[in-house]
């Protein structure tokens, strides 16, 4: 008696360049607030100061650097794991038997192509090319 033990392949992140911009507000808001921290004389205007740019940091740069870090592609021998959103939400699991074909669409955009004619995109997959090739192979395989 043989087990088939699914093994994985790939796991794959986003591109790093997405957190670009963020990491450009997260240092602009550091420049913010150290060029004001020591000239506001009230507590008042200290305290809105710390306020508003922790607010900006959370917002547009945590919360990026959480979606950024809980998405990825994961490509087995078996299937295929989609995960995105903040904290992982939206898992998305493809078995390679239903996949009836792969394209490369516009933007870094891997659609693929199930056998009730529902189309899966993957985004922002670096090296989207080679990957479309492999999940092809692997899919044309089983």
């Amino acid at each position: 008696m043989s087990f088939y033990t699914e093994q994985r392949l790939a796991k794959l992140r986003p591109r790093a360049s997405q957190m670009f911009l963020p990491t450009l507000v997260l240092g602009l808001v550091s420049a913010v607030m150290s060029a004001f921290a020591g000239r506001l004389t009230e507590q008042w205007q200290q305290l809105t100061l710390w306020v508003v740019c922790g607010a900006l940091a959370f917002l547009f740069w945590l919360l990026p650097l959480l979606r950024y870090l809980s998405t990825f592609i994961e490509v087995t021998t078996t299937r295929v794991i989609v995960r995105s959103g903040l904290m992982g939400q939206h898992r998305q699991e493809i078995s390679l038997s239903k996949i009836r074909d792969v394209e490369i669409g516009k933007g870094r955009v891997i659609n693929l192509i199930l056998d009730g004619q529902e189309v899966v995109e993957v985004k922002g997959v670096p090296r989207h090319k080679l990957v479309a090739l492999e999940i092809d192979r692997l899919a044309a395989s089983i």
